[in-house]
């Protein structure tokens, strides 16, 4: 059944997040409409997003954000409803007292990171910049919380309406930053890096290196046979290989080597295979490009996924360049150094640019957890680590939305920092 929405002016944000929530989020085939003639002689199910009230309608009151042609510091003052904060407030004139719209838009359209920020060292957003983290809510998925109360809202004055019931989905990753610690790295490279361990005092390390490179040892960092033995009911699972030259940040093997290309052909038989563009590759799309088609060349599949490497993202520039290049899902967004909801919704949407006022055709699959984020940025133990992601898993059921984990081949190793993680990742699979 169609819903008609009415709005004073119908803007490319209204459009958009009024598409989202309503017909992505809820189910709802919409249309909108600024007739308030049409709107008031309607007989089916409405919204009116306006200042004034309507008889037979759920009723919105706007906060001016979606009429809005630039990007500029917003007044936002926090406050409470049912339990979950609220910003945007416009008191109790309408059905709910905050513009729900308004504030799902200023979360899921990143708006805060187009305003100035002070960036880290890798010229990343941080998490204790963001809104959501400044008022203890990044850990959980805001706006679906906000949807899920307002179909309960818009289905008690319009129980003929079908709200769409989401299922819970899972999507385990898999980043391959370096394919392996010591073996297919070339001769020069093997000597040196064994005597320098050798010279500098690292003598468990330097015995390794020999053990590996005799062959009496499993590279530590090979652990795709135990990665395929937890992942084997899920080829859904999707692997972000990266490519490009080695610099101080990009340490993975060139893909033109013959056991790089015998790995990704491996895993390509099995899943999905995404560009994992590198540290190098930041703002040059050319050099994406070039990335992608080396990953495709090691595999039968065309690359339409992406996962920045180090999560590096500048809004909108890294979304107008992947899109450009055909990639048609993206899976960065999220924090490395916290686990939670980097743009407070556990649900897929079309990224929406600022910059040219207009949805993009790429997709943004949020990810809530990454190993390292676990290990450094939280501190956890691998028992903690487990339990915590396990209880963020239960959080995004709650709400039938998209989990989604980063695991890296090195942290199965039990090897260095990641000494005691080796099964961890088998008992989120397995938990979840």
């Amino acid at each position: 059944m169609q819903v008609l929405v009415f709005v004073h002016e119908t803007t490319p944000r209204v459009e958009y997040i009024f598409h989202h929530i309503l017909t992505n989020m809820m189910g709802i085939p919409i249309e909108i409409t600024s007739r308030i003639d049409f709107f008031e002689h309607y007989a089916g199910p409405k919204i009116a997003y306006a200042n004034t009230n309507f008889n037979s309608s759920t009723n919105i009151t706007p906060n001016g954000l979606l009429s809005q042609k630039d990007v500029s510091e917003q007044n936002i003052t926090m406050s409470k409803w049912r339990g979950m904060p609220i910003f945007f407030g416009t008191g109790t004139n309408g059905d709910i007292p905050f513009d729900l719209f308004a504030a799902s838009f200023y979360l899921i359209s990143r708006y805060e990171e187009y305003l100035p920020f002070e960036p880290d060292k890798h010229s990343r957003f941080c998490h204790n910049h963001s809104l959501a983290y400044r008022n203890n809510f990044l850990k959980i998925p805001l706006v679906d919380l906000w949807v899920k109360e307002f179909s309960a809202i818009f289905s008690s004055k319009f129980p003929k309406v079908k709200i769409k019931k989401t299922t819970f989905r899972y999507t385990p990753s898999i980043d391959i930053d370096n394919a392996f610690a010591y073996k297919h790295k070339g001769f020069m490279y093997a000597l040196l890096a064994t005597g320098k361990a050798l010279i500098t005092g690292r003598l468990k390390e330097f015995n390794e290196r020999i053990l590996v490179h005799l062959n009496l040892k499993n590279d530590p960092y090979n652990s795709y046979s135990k990665l395929f033995d937890i992942l084997a009911d899920k080829k859904h699972a999707i692997w972000f290989i990266l490519g490009g030259s080695k610099s101080k940040y990009d340490r993975n093997i060139a893909l033109n080597r013959k056991s790089m290309k015998n790995l990704v052909q491996k895993i390509s038989e099995r899943y999905t295979v995404g560009v994992h563009p590198s540290y190098q590759s930041y703002g040059k799309p050319v050099q994406i490009q070039k990335e992608i088609k080396a990953i495709e060349n090691c595999c039968n599949q065309p690359v339409t996924r992406s996962r920045q490497h180090f999560l590096r993202l500048t809004l909108p520039q890294t979304y107008q360049h992947l899109a450009q290049l055909g990639i048609t899902q993206d899976y960065t967004m999220g924090y490395s150094k916290t686990i939670g909801f980097r743009a407070s919704t556990c649900t897929p949407f079309k990224f929406y640019d600022l910059e040219c006022e207009k949805e993009l055709t790429l997709a943004i699959i949020p990810f809530q957890v990454m190993d390292r984020a676990l290990l450094s940025g939280e501190k956890l133990n691998p028992k903690t680590a487990v339990a915590e992601t396990l209880r963020m898993a239960r959080t995004v059921k709650n709400v039938g939305g998209h989990f989604v984990t980063i695991w890296h081949n090195e942290s199965l190793s039990d090897a260095r920092e990641w000494k005691g993680w080796s099964n961890v990742f088998k008992e989120i699979v397995n938990g979840i």
